[in-house]
């Protein structure tokens, strides 16, 4: 893989949870940790007409319908990036296989080597 492209990837369960016209958002919150600014990333189904009006979301390319922040770009450099879905107790839930602090190791720069295209 290119090391400035990224795959980005639904799984067939998280296909099955999106609703007609819906689209996975990969959003990229900004927090402050002490005197460093980090992020966090929020992985959550919307309106695709309404994803597409927003001006820090941009549509991935692929068949799949994925927005992303582009705020998280730089940080998916190099990376395959699998989205899965779960139904739990009656609510949607998706989860990445990026680590579970990405956006502080990101916003650190210690983020693991891209390992390629995902799973």
């Amino acid at each position: 893989m290119d090391r400035y492209a990224f795959d980005i990837r639904l799984t067939p369960e998280a296909r099955a949870l999106l609703r007609p016209g819906e689209a996975v958002v990969l959003d990229w919150h900004r927090l402050a940790v002490c005197c460093a600014g980090a992020g966090e990333v929020g992985l959550y189904a919307m309106p695709e007409r309404t994803a597409s009006r927003r001006k820090g979301l941009v549509r991935l390319r692929g068949e799949d319908p994925i927005y992303a922040a582009r705020a998280i770009f730089p940080h998916l450099a190099g990376r395959g990036v699998i989205i899965d879905g779960r139904r739990w107790l009656g609510i949607r839930r998706f989860t990445t296989d990026l680590p579970g602090d990405f956006g502080l190791r990101a916003t650190l720069g210690r983020l693991p080597e891209p390992s390629g295209s995902g799973r």
